[in-house]
């Protein structure tokens, strides 16, 4: 694990809150006792990657629901895209010679009551948070990847919830595609006081809500706030960029003894050379070597 990411200990699960990339750590008994989520969260079952927690005052409706995934299956291959907080998810119906709405976890079932209530823009309230947790490859360890809400500004209501075909082992079925949006709920946690709010106090949990998901409930697809992390590209430092061997560094000089009376001439060089370094760069247009 890198020595950057925090963590809690199987022991502090009961108490910690939803931290966006911690780690949560299973137990060292090798069976369901070391189960994370159900020991994290309230309610939650043991089993599934899509599970449920029912509200106290309405068992039908959901208080929230947790997607469990290993982001490494290849049929099912979910996705978060981190530059734009999109995420893409893959329902449950996974057998052959069934309905899409006919799943032991009712997860394709939920899905499209979900983004019913979202196209229709009324009783967003009722729309469950989704809690995204993938496992990390060691014990039963699992990382928080963030609250989302289902849906997106940048994709259109036809687009966020498809029906799709699949063929897995020559068998042929349907599936849901669906894409949430992992809210950016700034430097606050998410509380384990919200979570049981949700479950024993609906009609009062926005109180212990974060910000970005009560502009969700607000104004629905509009109201939704992206946590978006653009990738750092870190330049080579100029001792990095002119590392190389005896042969490379006489190259180098060669190089620059050629040009040393026209700088300029070097362009038409360094474009040779990434050429032959790359076969997909095929054309290139240079500027002027001066300015007017």
């Amino acid at each position: 694990m890198s020595m950057d990411i925090k963590s809690v200990s199987f022991e502090n699960l009961e108490d910690a809150d939803l931290i966006v990339d911690c780690v949560y750590e299973g137990g060292t008994n090798k069976n369901m006792s070391d189960e994370v989520l159900h020991r994290l969260l309230p309610k939650c079952g043991t089993s599934s990657g899509f599970r449920k927690v029912s509200r106290n005052d309405d068992h039908k409706k959901m208080a929230y629901v947790v997607l469990y995934t290993s982001m490494s299956e290849l049929e099912w291959p979910d996705y978060l895209d981190k530059e734009t907080g999109i995420f893409r998810y893959y329902g449950d119906n996974r057998t052959a010679g069934k309905d899409i709405l006919d799943t032991k976890q009712g997860g394709n079932r939920l899905l499209q009551e979900v983004f019913e209530i979202l196209n229709s823009g009324k009783n967003l309230e009722d729309i469950p948070p989704f809690l995204i947790f993938k496992k990390t490859g060691i014990g039963r360890n699992v990382q928080f990847l963030g609250l989302a809400a289902p849906g997106n500004p940048h994709i259109s209501s036809d687009r966020d919830l498809v029906a799709f075909w699949r063929t897995v082992h020559d068998n042929r079925f349907q599936n849901y595609e669906a894409y949430f949006t992992v809210l950016d709920t700034g430097s606050r946690p998410i509380s384990k006081e919200w979570l049981r709010s949700l479950i024993e106090d609906h009609s009062n949990n926005l109180k212990y809500a974060p910000e970005a998901w009560k502009q969700f409930v607000k104004k629905g697809r509009n109201g939704i706030r992206a946590l978006k992390a653009p990738v750092n590209f870190e330049i080579p430092s100029k001792y990095d960029q002119l590392q190389s061997d005896e042969e490379g560094n006489r190259c180098i000089e060669q190089i620059r003894i050629h040009y040393k009376d026209n700088p300029y001439g070097f362009e038409c060089c360094a474009t040779e050379i990434v050429q032959k370094m790359d076969s997909h760069f095929v054309d290139f247009s240079l500027t002027r070597p001066w300015r007017d």
